[in-house]
């Protein structure tokens, strides 16, 4: 059937004879997964490996034979297997989950820690599996539920398995994904009719499932996962994230979290290798950890700190001194029980369970459980839209922005200040507040900006912006200082302030000197409405209306907006919730702009789409001040404005949708605001209530909403992590808020006119949703928390994160000597070379990084490797290379060095140029205004050899720091050495020796250079008493025509040799490194050795010229 719908599947056969099955194990190559008859849980199946494990599995099953056929099909190493739960009706899937394992493949899923939604399938994977699932459930004809098995490599999808059935992993699926796939597959199985879903990307959470086994009571049992299941039950958790999940899952199953030590016994290279990361991490954490021989081997030679352990390892763990064993098995994937019970694997792995010792023995769960360490320090906390179910209909919105708030201090601070003032924002959801400049005094310059954000940073509880004031006065001084502030706020009608502006020149010169990424914010009341969108629209600048209140005001806003004028407006509630009409005094209704007349009340709801945003106004007196008349103007509005919205949502007029859109989405698009992270609000959309004389927090004292009858309500609010009101209480102290930093890039202005755009149309209405759960109300993004192997090379992200290395810090234009380096540049190059290096492991094309651009070379001295790397380096990156041969080219008529840069410069984005003379190329490049690297310059220096050769130590040992670092050889004329050793005082190495005889060591002006920098030196005659402690052993060449005669040269030769007998001198971590040609300085019995990096080193070398081929470009990309 897979055949004839074209879709893959690993080779496989039925067989009846063991001839036979060695036979295809032969063919299609081991290992090959074993499965004597078809039966549950994976009984009776195995992974063999060699024809001798084949033909033991096979014996210890039924005989083989016609009646009992074996399946045997071939094993994939290194897989994700992936679970798929579908329901289909006639054929048609009308609902998928699809969940991911940790472990690889060969782990049976029962066994298996699942993943909902899946986080590390990309899009065309997903599009993949979805295609299959309706491709078999249509090939089928599924009426009722069904489940796959899948398995990826390197994207390519193939079915391991189906079953026409509900799965194991239904009822976890259901509940993560709040989707009952049961009574779906019921209803439709008994003839109900149903509709299709999209559950795919959940519900705003992660589900993760992990298994429990029983070895504590199956005495002698082998401790490992395989194909074959072994667990006993199952747990399921619910986190923000898989690591959230993952942890809580795993302490529901009785796992104890290490306190202190940590066993590690890693069986193969690449499990090592897998978890190094990881083993780093846990040292970061303060753990202390503790190794098997080998395991300890390997991670001191990456630079981390693991102790052998001292005692044998078995009566370590009978006398439990371990808090964790995590051991990995010598072999990844399937089950290997004819030789596993003798091990010595086995046998720790028993006793860690014998004795109650935690154990993991997957890489993948353990790089899991260490990064879910991590991120929730051990114990992760109670999050109520993830941990509780509640009666009542609770919602979920982002913190909330308004940005229209009066705090009154500096000056007024009886009427409020910004401890009072945040506070009761918090209590009505908002997060952040943008803060008007009509203070005594008013922000109208440095000094009493300077004023302002030093009250708001002692007092402030939420986020905080301020505005600048427009005087007639300041329009040439305010530009200089807009980086403290979120926007300009110009009043130009009557208004509770003396900043009012009544001559349009004026108005002008502010339009034309205001920073244009900077919003302009303008109190503007009838025609001067008008006016003021007129004037920014000559000014070619965009312009926020504040508080629209009228039906004249509105219908301006909408045909400047129907026109693509760049206007965006913002609605107070007690414009769309009170007029002139409601009965207050004189004085207490007294605000700017007035309340209005019913018709304009209606019109504000009549065009609710054109509203960008809402805003207070919160603009507080004090009860006394108000019962006067006539009174100051302004309402108090910070803790009654979410209520009131709230209530319209419940009475249908809003969705919850359009309250994030006007008072988050919005706001943070037309005032450049950063985002908050980790911040959001629950509401109650169910508690009635009335609202009271006077609110909370704010010291106003009264509100004009006074005995009006609401329904939602503020339950929590958390910022940045914390919870800061909860149920009527804040708990965020004076001084928590920050002051925000607005984006320096220019605003969105093409979109700024049509920010609603389809967002009411669109918005999903929730009131009366069946779900008890709290939950997201936007459109539920997956909660995917990606890895770095996730981001190709032609990925936006790659890219982004490609061009702010550099912007960063940009690279000398010319790379002629190490000396121009920085620190921050050597970081740039050797992390974009490790970037490089991953890529081209996995496979990814770079092509397109370099793509147009030229590199010529011009090399007037013999290479191979440097010639080769380069040219192969900027091939792989896109890039032209265009050869400039001097035995072909116009030197041989005289023509100077310079005159050919100069020719080749008009062709090349960049030159690599490598020239017998020193100080050549330097002279050489004065007039040209294209990048030069130098590819070496005689006895001088060789800046790109030096930096693959510090990336080499890096990548080989894992670090350059605290290393003893030998230099072997021709050191007086060797600009290998020369280079390095100035390259490596950039780094706190131990010491630097070098061994020569005295005709040939290192120059004067070189170790002056290196002493100048701390950096400890030694001279040695002799290799050997240099060696033992040696971290980096950098051979050179010794060249026969530096010496007087043959018999010195061979003298000398043969006493700076690296042979295997010498190296039994040195460490067993370190490394040999050599630029090459070599002559005899290495003998090729100690090429296997793997302290023999030369080679690798050579590779390497391709990397770093590809990353600095990328940086150095990158002032014309």
């Amino acid at each position: 059937m897979l055949d004839g719908i074209e879709i893959s599947q690993p080779t496989w056969e039925a067989l009846s004879d063991i001839d036979s099955a060695k036979q295809f194990c032969q063919k299609v190559g081991y290992p090959c997964l074993v499965r004597p008859s078809y039966v549950l849980s994976g009984a009776c199946m195995n992974v063999a490996y060699s024809d001798s494990e084949l033909t033991s599995y096979l014996e210890q099953a039924a005989a083989v034979n016609r009646d009992h056929p074996v399946v045997i099909s071939k094993f994939i190493l290194d897989a994700k297997e992936i679970d798929v739960d579908c329901v289909a009706c006639e054929g048609e899937v009308v609902c998928i989950a699809i969940s991911e394992h940790i472990e690889n493949a060969g782990v049976h899923s029962g066994d298996a820690t699942l993943v909902t939604p899946p986080q590390d399938l990309n899009e065309e994977t997903l599009a993949k599996i979805k295609a299959i699932a309706y491709s078999v459930g249509k090939a089928l004809h599924v009426n009722g539920p069904f489940n796959m098995q899948l398995i990826a490599k390197e994207n390519n999808l193939k079915v391991i398995e189906c079953n026409v059935r509900v799965s194991r992993s239904f009822p976890f699926v259901s509940k993560t994904l709040d989707h009952d796939f049961i009574a779906m597959a019921t209803k439709i199985i008994v003839g109900e009719h149903v509709s299709r879903v999209n559950v795919l990307e959940g519900c705003g959470r992660v589900g993760v499932k992990v298994p429990v086994f029983s070895y504590a009571r199956l005495t002698g049992a082998n401790v490992l996962q395989g194909v074959a299941m072994a667990s006993t039950g199952e747990v399921a958790c619910f986190g923000e994230d898989r690591y959230e999940a993952y942890f809580k899952a795993l302490l529901s199953t009785g796992f104890k979290v290490p306190k202190k030590d940590i066993l590690l016994s890693a069986g193969s290279y690449n499990g090592k290798n897998e978890l190094l990361p990881y083993v780093k991490k846990l040292i970061d954490m303060g753990f202390k950890l503790y190794g098997s021989m080998r395991t300890t081997d390997f991670y001191t030679s990456h630079g981390v700190n693991v102790e052998e352990v001292d005692n044998n390892i078995l009566d370590s763990l009978m006398a439990n001194e371990f808090d964790l064993l995590i051991n990995l098995p010598l072999t990844s994937g399937g089950s290997r029980k004819v030789s596993s019970i003798t091990t010595q694997g086995h046998i720790t792995r028993r006793l860690a369970i014998d004795h109650s010792v935690p154990l993991i023995t997957d890489v993948k769960c353990a790089k899991m459980f260490v990064q879910a360490l991590e991120r929730t320090n051990g114990l992760p906390s109670m999050k109520t839209h993830i941990d509780c179910v509640t009666s009542q209909s609770m919602f979920r919105l982002p913190g909330l922005i308004d940005v229209h708030v009066h705090m009154r201090e500096p000056g007024a601070v009886h009427k409020e200040d910004f401890k009072s003032g945040t506070a009761a924002a918090l209590a009505g959801g908002v997060t952040m507040v943008l803060c008007m400049p009509n203070t005594a005094p008013a922000i109208i310059d440095s000094d009493s900006l300077q004023l302002a954000h030093k009250v708001a940073k002692e007092g402030a509880r939420c986020d905080y912006g301020l505005y600048l004031g427009a005087s007639a006065t300041n329009y040439s001084t305010l530009a200089g200082i807009s980086h403290d502030a979120v926007a300009l706020k110009m009043y130009l009608n009557e208004t509770y302030t003396t900043l009012r502006l009544d001559d349009i020149s004026v108005w002008m010169k502010h339009f034309e000197n205001w920073p244009k990424n900077k919003p302009i914010v303008c109190h503007a009341e009838s025609r001067t409405c008008a006016s003021a969108i007129l004037l920014a629209h000559l000014c070619d600048r965009p312009v926020h209306i504040a508080h629209l209140a009228r039906k004249e005001e509105m219908m301006v806003v909408k045909k400047a907006k129907a026109n693509g004028l760049k206007v965006t407006c913002e609605v107070c509630p007690h414009h769309l919730f009170l007029t002139e009409d409601n009965h207050m005094s004189e004085g207490r209704s007294s605000v700017r702009p007035r309340l209005v007349t019913e018709e304009d009340r209606q019109c504000l709801w009549d065009n609710i789409d054109i509203i960008d945003c809402f805003a207070t106004d919160h603009a507080p007196h004090t009860d006394e001040e108000k019962s006067k008349n006539p009174g100051p103007f302004g309402f108090p509005g910070l803790e009654t404005m979410l209520p009131l919205l709230l209530t319209a949502v419940n009475d249908g007029r809003l969705t919850l949708a359009d309250i994030e859109a006007k008072l988050h989405t919005n706001p943070k698009k037309i005032f450049n605001l950063p985002d908050q992270p980790d911040t959001y609000v629950e509401v109650n959309m169910d508690r009635e209530w009335t609202i009271p004389y006077a609110m909370k927090y704010s010291k106003a004292g009264w509100t004009p909403f006074t005995g009006q009858k609401v329904k939602g309500c503020v339950s929590r609010v958390v910022l940045r992590g914390q919870i800061v009101y909860v149920d009527g209480e804040i708990l965020a102290e004076p001084g928590y808020g920050q002051a925000i930093a607005t984006s320096s890039a220019g605003r969105e202005e093409s979109n700024v006119a049509t920010l609603n755009g389809g967002l009411r149309s669109s918005s999903k209405e929730i009131i009366g949703s069946p779900s008890r759960l709290i939950r997201s109300t936007s459109k539920v993004e997956t909660v995917s928390v990606k890895v770095d192997d996730s981001i190709t090379t032609t990925d936006p992200r790659f890219l982004a994160d490609l061009t702010q290395q550099i912007l960063a810090d940009p690279l000398p234009k010319h790379i002629i000597s190490v000396s121009a380096f920085k620190k921050p540049h050597l970081h740039q190059i050797l992390n974009l070379a490790h970037q490089y290096r991953l890529c081209k492991i996995k496979k990814q094309p770079l092509n397109h990084i370099l793509e147009g651009k030229v590199m010529a070379m011009m090399f007037y001295e013999a290479s191979t490797r440097t010639t080769s790397s380069f040219s192969v380096a900027m091939q792989l990156l896109g890039g032209i290379v265009q050869k400039c041969d001097p035995d072909t080219s116009s030197l041989v008529k005289g023509e100077t060095l310079s005159d050919t840069v100069n020719v080749m410069a008009s062709y090349a984005d960049v030159m690599v140029i490598r020239h017998q003379e020193k100080g050549a190329i330097q002279k050489a490049i004065v007039n040209t205004h294209t990048p030069v690297i130098s590819a070496g310059d005689g006895t001088g220096e060789h800046p790109t050899q030096a930096l693959l050769d510090v990336f080499t130590i890096r990548e080989e040992i894992g670090t350059v720091n605290s290393l003893t670092i030998t230099m072997v050889g021709d050191l007086k004329n060797g600009r290998t050495v020369h280079s390095l050793a100035k390259l490596l005082t950039l780094y706190r190495v131990r010491e630097l020796r070098y061994v020569s005889v005295p005709s040939l060591s290192m120059p004067p002006e070189i170790k002056n250079f290196v002493k100048s920098r701390g950096i400890k030196q030694e001279e040695y005659t002799s290799l050997e008493s240099a060696l033992p402690d040696t971290d980096v052993l950098y051979m050179t060449r010794v060249q026969k025509e530096r010496f007087s005669s043959e018999e010195e040269y061979i003298k000398t030769r043969s006493a700076f040799e690296v042979t295997p007998k010498l190296m039994t001198k040195a460490k067993k971590k370190m490394i040999v490194m050599h630029p090459l040609p070599r002559v005899c300085e290495i003998s090729p019995d100690f090429d296997t050795d793997p302290r023999a990096a030369y080679f690798r080193q050579t590779e390497y070398g391709m990397f770093v010229r590809m990353a600095l081929l990328t940086l150095v470009l990158g002032h014309s990309l």
